[in-house]
């Protein structure tokens, strides 16, 4: 892990967290823990997966047993599709996330049911009738996920129509943060799974996702001349050229979109 901590305080950490997920702890205890690793995130992410195996292969359970609600109950014995918790999921989505971008940790969140759990979340989040930022972080763990393997089995189960479901609620509601250098490699992946799933889509899913695109460019254009902005003050741009690809296509997109739309009225 990568943190500036000793690696003794690291893995102490890690076990005091492993420890307080436990299902037999009270559910506040759990949660806390959970909120805990969200702040810890990148660090969690970055554990290596030959030295730090043993320490994934507990972390990664514990992890998913804080959604399920019943003492001494866990992710083989509860139905996790049964019990729903905005703000609970949220952490949760927004902890896997980061971890999807590890390649290492892929067998444990396919094999630990992190992937079953966010496939049995697409019918809660991925709606366009209430849009939620939990979209953004199913498609963005979905999608990484199966970017670094040809064949992901646990994702089989996934419908055409839940693909699509979860494309055009993933730019409905996108993190606030969406601007960040750390969201560029999903949103280009995301582009071009909308692009892929969009076929099926409805005249009103494109009359919906139109704007929601126009919205993205936006607030990406916006950080692009605050950047320039400052550049002309001194300071250096970054990720300018990843920022201009992602609007690129994202404008790219729309038109696509905006087409489709088009031909609807023919």
């Amino acid at each position: 892990m990568k943190a500036c901590c000793s690696s003794a305080k690291q893995h102490l950490f890690i076990e005091r967290l492993i420890a307080c997920m436990d299902s037999n702890m009270p559910l506040h205890i759990r949660h806390a823990a959970l909120r805990a690793a969200h702040i810890a995130r990148e660090e969690i992410a970055s554990i290596d997966a030959i030295d730090d195996a043993d320490m994934m292969t507990k972390l990664s359970p514990a992890i998913l047993s804080v959604l399920c609600p019943h003492p001494g109950r866990t992710p083989a014995n509860d139905d996790l599709n049964l019990f729903f918790d905005y703000s609970r999921d949220l952490c949760y989505l927004g902890l896997v996330y980061p971890l999807a971008r590890n390649s290492g940790w892929h067998p444990y969140l396919s094999g630990d049911r992190h992937v079953d759990r966010c496939i049995g979340m697409i019918p809660q989040y991925c709606n366009s009738e209430s849009p939620t930022q939990h979209a953004f972080y199913i498609a963005g763990i979905l999608l990484q996920i199966t970017s670094e393997q040809t064949s992901v089995t646990t994702l089989d189960p996934i419908t055409e129509q839940q693909w699509w479901d979860v494309m055009k609620s993933a730019w409905s509601n996108p993190p606030y943060g969406i601007n960040n250098a750390c969201y560029f490699k999903i949103l280009l992946v995301l582009v071009d799974a909308t692009k892929k799933y969009m076929q099926i889509a409805s005249k009103s899913d494109l009359g919906q996702l139109i704007p929601n695109l126009d919205e993205t460019v936006e607030r990406l254009e916006w950080d692009m001349q605050e950047e320039r902005r400052l550049q002309e003050m001194g300071q250096e741009m970054q990720d300018s050229e990843q920022r201009e690809g992602i609007i690129t296509a994202a404008k790219e997109l729309r038109t696509a979109a905006s087409n489709m739309l088009e031909s609807f009225g023919q």
